[in-house]
């Protein structure tokens, strides 16, 4: 009796498709691994984004200094702050305050008082300070820092 059983065949699309499906589980895990470890080639930098920011640099004391009006000299005192861009930039210009400084008190003594007094003379007086100051620095570092000189007290005796 025992040598009357007889193993019945699979069909032979049954073994085909258990072929099949073994060679796309290995294709698929082969093409993944092969995905995994190649070298990223088309990755693109990172951009370095610039500091653009307003920063403000404030000049460590007023500036105290005579100017001549009409007859008689008249006593000036003004606070200033620099507006640069970046912190790079504000680095830099603290660095070089003291020179900032020597400048900017040689061009607001050889103003008139009269320049002090209307809004279009403070006007002259700021763009000068404003291009003396970046002559210097373009002499020292060789790139304009300041963007605008602001007058943020001004005292007239």
């Amino acid at each position: 009796m025992a040598n009357d059983l007889i193993m019945p065949k699979v069909a032979w699309y049954k073994r085909k498709l258990i072929w099949i499906i073994g060679l796309l589980v290995l294709g698929g895990t082969g093409g993944g691994l092969a995905w995994w470890l190649m070298p990223a080639a088309d990755v693109p930098e990172a951009r370095s984004v610039e500091d653009t920011q307003a920063l403000y640099v404030s000049v460590s004391r007023p500036f105290i200094f005579s100017v001549p009006s009409g007859m008689r000299e008249r006593l000036v005192q003004v606070e200033v702050q620099l507006m640069v861009r970046g912190t790079a930039n504000e680095a830099k210009a603290k660095r070089h305050l003291p020179l900032l400084e020597s400048t900017l008190l040689a061009v607001f003594s050889r103003q008139s008082a009269e320049n002090y007094l209307t809004a279009e003379g403070k006007l002259v007086v700021r763009q000068e300070a404003k291009n003396e100051l970046n002559q210097v620095l373009t002499e020292e570092l060789g790139e304009r820092l300041v963007e605008q000189v602001l007058f943020t007290s001004i005292v007239m005796q």
